[in-house]
């Protein structure tokens, strides 16, 4: 069997179809530019150097998939411009961005991270953690077990 990307999105796993959206090429370095700041086209070029047809077929992906909303700004006479701004979807991917970011500054070779994050509230540099929503305590993976969930349950039932 030959599974192909497009195929991730059909699969009954939270991480398939996570990756079906978010495991195209450019995704996170587009919602890098985002989470900076970036809401026009130019913007997003300028900061990635990307070719425009490939940060539009982006764009548009993500767009399509929920995690940008296009805004137009400026009618033209030779193109209408808009604005990308994050959706809620989009927002809520920020822990998985900063997770993603603290794992490139440990372990692809990078002798100090380039970017921190500042949390302005406290004014201290933040750190990615994920901790339990019940007990508060640091989460790895030795200390947790997959479970069934209602999603397998129903995916069962349906197929009967």
């Amino acid at each position: 069997i030959v599974v192909k990307h497009a195929d991730l999105l059909d699969e009954n796993c939270a991480i398939a179809r996570s990756a079906g959206v978010l495991g195209e090429r450019w995704v996170w370095v587009i919602l890098r530019q985002a989470f900076n700041g970036a809401r026009r086209f130019e913007d997003f070029q300028r900061g990635i150097g990307l070719a425009r047809n490939v940060l539009t077929e982006r764009l548009n992906w993500l767009v399509d998939h929920g995690i940008f909303e296009r805004h137009r700004y400026s009618e033209g006479a030779v193109r209408d411009l808009n604005e990308y701004r994050l959706t809620a979807k989009g927002r809520a991917l920020f822990p998985v961005y900063v997770a993603l970011m603290k794992w490139g500054n440990e372990w692809t070779g990078l002798a100090e991270p380039p970017v921190e994050l500042l949390h302005k509230p406290c004014g201290h540099r933040a750190d990615a953690r994920v901790v339990c929503s019940e007990c508060g305590e640091d989460i790895v993976a030795r200390d947790t077990e997959p479970v069934i969930g209602r999603g397998l349950i129903m995916f069962r039932e349906n197929r009967r």
